[in-house]
């Protein structure tokens, strides 16, 4: 009897050690997404912000999916659309049998079984602001909160107290999110710092002059506030644009291996370039993803890599992670090459080919966008 409670015991510890520790929220169960409250957190309308979290059981890893959704810098684009929420919306994502990352069933998906936390995104400014902005005409008001840097900054404090040991940490963001990936690494790396880091941006267009306009980007930024969360130079400068950030990010962090995944002529991307002023919208992107391949994340950097399709996509990971493919490499491998220890290497078709920039003159007549996750 006394060695059968010894080895009872032993299992039990080893059950106990073999798993980091989750400290699950109140009420929240395994494999459900639960709505969690933090104080703080808000919406461009002034509404409460949340985060949610999908526990899954005996889980070693976490991923941090930070959602995208347009972005907006005064009464026009705040009004139209171009931000697709500025007031709090409940969750509608189903991470169990979803597409992509969403997808719990899928074993092309490196993410199946990590416990996720998710930041949603009603700022309308990319995860960086940090403002309250009147946008009103003479006599009106239309006052605006840009308070997405804070938003992430505190979730992520969060998932850093909700498993604060877990063995792998991925940052994830589409679109919007994606640039708010990259550019809150630096909280990331202080806020985990037993844990494997990784960070993936997906479609997160390195904005950047002089591929737009100086004056207008300036304005943006200026509206949202965004250089107090930029990173500093050793001067104390901050960044200057996002493509500042991802050189600073390559020189400062070469513990976290960062991925970007861009198509070349991302037709979402394309449109907010215009909205900035870019004066060659049809090469834009194009030639903005190719600079940061090129200069900002480095072409033999070993923990900093690209895989870019030659697509109209806007963000590819929403959808089967096995079927997206770009010189015969899928994204499901290229990925679980990066956070696993396999094979990665940068995937880029515009060194071994002449990509064409997308432009309405050179389509073959009635031809329309591809499916998001199509390579042509």
């Amino acid at each position: 009897m006394k060695c059968f409670t010894k080895w009872f015991l032993f299992l039990s510890l080893a059950v106990a050690f073999s798993s980091p520790a989750l400290n699950l929220p109140k009420g929240c169960d395994y494999d459900r997404e639960c709505v969690q409250e933090l104080p703080g957190l808000l919406c461009a309308d002034g509404t409460p912000s949340y985060y949610t979290i999908i526990p899954r059981r005996n889980s070693e890893n976490l991923l941090i999916f930070m959602f995208g959704g347009g972005a907006c810098w005064d009464a026009v684009t705040c009004s139209t659309g171009m931000a697709l929420t500025l007031t709090r919306t409940e969750p509608t994502q189903d991470w169990n049998n979803g597409e992509g990352v969403f997808n719990h069933q899928d074993s092309n998906n490196p993410f199946r079984d990590f416990t996720v936390v998710t930041i949603p995104y009603c700022t309308g400014d990319v995860f960086v602001g940090d403002s309250k902005i009147d946008y009103g005409q003479p006599f009106t008001t239309y006052e605006v909160q840009h308070r997405g840097y804070d938003n992430a900054l505190n979730t992520l404090k969060e998932a850093s107290q909700i498993f604060p040991d877990a063995k792998k940490v991925v940052l994830m963001g589409t679109s919007a999110g994606a640039i708010g990936a990259y550019t809150h690494m630096r909280n990331f790396d202080v806020l985990f710092p037993k844990s494997e880091k990784y960070v993936l941006s997906d479609a997160g267009t390195p904005f950047q002059t002089p591929f737009v306009s100086e004056s207008m980007y300036a304005r943006v930024l200026k509206h949202w506030n965004a250089y107090k969360g930029f990173p500093v130079d050793d001067n104390n400068r901050p960044a200057e644009n996002f493509g500042a950030v991802l050189d600073y990010n390559r020189r400062k962090f070469p513990h976290i291996k960062f991925g970007l995944i861009h198509s070349y002529n991302d037709y979402v991307m394309t449109g907010f370039s215009v909205g900035l002023g870019a004066p060659d919208y049809a090469n834009v992107v194009h030639d903005i993803i190719i600079q940061a391949a090129n200069t900002q994340i480095g072409t033999n950097t070993p923990y900093q890599k690209v895989f870019f399709t030659e697509s109209w996509a806007h963000t590819l990971t929403q959808y089967p992670l096995g079927n997206t493919k770009s010189l015969d490499v899928s994204l499901a491998e290229w990925i679980d090459g990066m956070i696993n220890g396999g094979k990665w290497e940068n995937i880029r078709p515009d060194l071994h080919q002449e990509v064409i920039p997308w432009s309405p003159f050179n389509q073959p007549a009635g031809m329309k966008p591809p499916q998001p996750f199509t390579v042509y």
